[in-house]
């Protein structure tokens, strides 16, 4: 139980951040870092290592990783479904292309 007195509390504050959710936190330029890998299809594994190389205090997770990532194909997807968004990928990559069908009455 955790008891306050005097608006203090009862316990030593910790010597680090390990652990913590703002320690985990990206700064702004790792956070584009991400992204701008996740759109050249790297892995989320490489990405990780990638992030510890160039800051040996970096203490993010994989799942923040993913999470990141989750957010940016929400927000670049849209309230598309994933089939939608497959086939205007598609279309905007001239992979198909839409041909109108003429009714034709047979005799």
């Amino acid at each position: 139980m955790l008891k306050v007195i005097c608006g203090l509390h009862n316990y030593d504050f910790g010597e680090t951040l390990v652990g913590h959710s703002y320690a985990r936190r990206l700064r702004p330029d790792e956070h584009g870092l991400v992204v701008d890998m996740t759109k050249s299809q790297v892995k989320p594994s490489n990405i990780l290592l990638t992030l510890k190389e160039n800051n040996e205090d970096n203490v993010t997770t994989i799942k923040q990783l993913y999470n990141i990532i989750y957010t940016y194909k929400k927000l670049f997807k849209g309230s598309k479904t994933e089939l939608q968004q497959l086939m205007m990928l598609l279309k905007r990559d001239q992979y198909i292309t839409e041909v109108g069908v003429i009714n034709i009455q047979w005799l």
